[in-house]
């Protein structure tokens, strides 16, 4: 194993050295030196100690040793040896060449580069001076925009000012059309106000002359009616009084009844006669009663007119009759307002005349 362990040392050092040897720079220093030299010496020795003692005898100088043996055993130790310091030679005027290349392959780079900077710089340039063109152009450009945005706007403010000043001109026209036409429309709707005014002023008063004329009638017949039943009534006392006196008379003739029975009889008796004469005078004639239920729905109806709710007590409590009677009015009135034709003007005709 001592052989290959010299010459794998040998040739680890060689191919180390020719590594760092291409990297550039690198000079060995003296244990390289002394390894390749202790590698490729203990290698000769170790092919030529056969030749130089043959004996077995060892001695400083050879006695005898065999030429032929050492010269044959001395050759590849010595080409190795010789190759290992060629080899450094060789590496290092390779790595010098290569250094040499490496330096001129970086000057034609960096002319290259420089050539492509200042084509860059010069491309650069002119994109800067065309950028500026440019930019120039467009200053100008957006000078002119501007000049002709503002004229134009100038153009369109004069437009628009006189546009504003038609339209305030066709308002101010307008205007007074409109306020002629109002004060037409005013001055028409007042004639026919005041024409409604004394249609309805005839109306009412014609009205009232027909309801004067009407509690006029119903007046006089009311008297005639009373007058006659008053005669009526008077009479029928008269019958009754000569009925009692042929009565009593009849009773003295024959001695039926004493005086004081007699007496008390006729008093009793004349006593319902005159509560018959009082109901029969206090009675109220149907025309009467009629005129009264007429006014008190008209009186209701203008009350639901109003959106009031009209009580039914205080209906009927100025002609002397119950709540019933009001109820029934408040209901008749609210039935002629809806299925009446003519109900709720006479109603508005009414009120209209008593707030005159």
């Amino acid at each position: 194993m001592l052989d290959p362990l010299a010459s794998l040392a040998l040739l680890t050092v060689l191919y180390v050295d020719g590594v760092l040897a291409e990297q550039g720079g690198y000079r060995p220093s003296g244990w390289p030196f002394m390894l390749r030299w202790f590698a490729g010496l203990s290698t000769w020795i170790m092919n030529c100690w056969q030749s130089l003692y043959p004996d077995g005898d060892f001695r400083i100088i050879p006695a005898h040793a065999d030429a032929g043996g050492l010269l044959l055993h001395s050759v590849a130790p010595f080409l190795l040896i010789t190759l290992a310091e060629a080899s450094a030679g060789y590496r290092t005027y390779l790595a010098r060449k290569t250094a040499e290349h490496r330096r001129t392959i970086t000057a034609h780079q960096e002319a290259i580069a420089a050539e492509r900077n200042a084509l860059a710089q010069r491309a650069r340039e002119e994109r800067e001076r065309a950028e500026a063109e440019e930019r120039e152009q467009a200053r100008e450009q957006a000078h002119l925009e501007r000049e002709r945005a503002r004229r134009k706007a100038e153009r369109e403010e004069r437009e628009h000012a006189a546009r504003l000043a038609r339209e305030a001109r066709q308002a101010e026209i307008e205007k007074a059309r409109e306020l002629d036409r109002i004060a037409r429309e005013k001055e028409e709707r007042a004639a026919r106000h005041e024409a409604e005014r004394l249609r309805t002023q005839a109306e009412i008063e014609a009205a009232e002359r027909d309801r004067e004329a009407e509690r006029e009638r119903l007046r006089i017949k009311a008297e005639a009616e009373a007058r006659a039943h008053e005669e009526n009534e008077r009479a029928k006392r008269e019958a009754a009084a000569q009925r009692r006196a042929r009565s009593q008379t009849e009773r003295v003739k024959q001695g039926r009844p004493s005086s004081e029975s007699s007496s008390k009889a006729e008093r009793i008796h004349a006593s319902l006669s005159d509560g018959r004469a009082s109901n029969s005078e206090g009675r109220i004639p149907r025309e009467v009663r009629a005129a009264q239920r007429e006014k008190a729905e008209r009186e209701a109806a203008a009350a639901l007119l109003d959106n009031r709710t009209p009580d039914p007590v205080e209906l009927a409590k100025p002609y002397g009759l119950g709540e019933t009677w009001g109820g029934d009015r408040v209901r008749a009135a609210r039935r002629r307002l809806a299925e009446e034709d003519g109900f709720e003007d006479v109603v508005i005709a009414s009120v209209l005349e008593l707030s005159a």
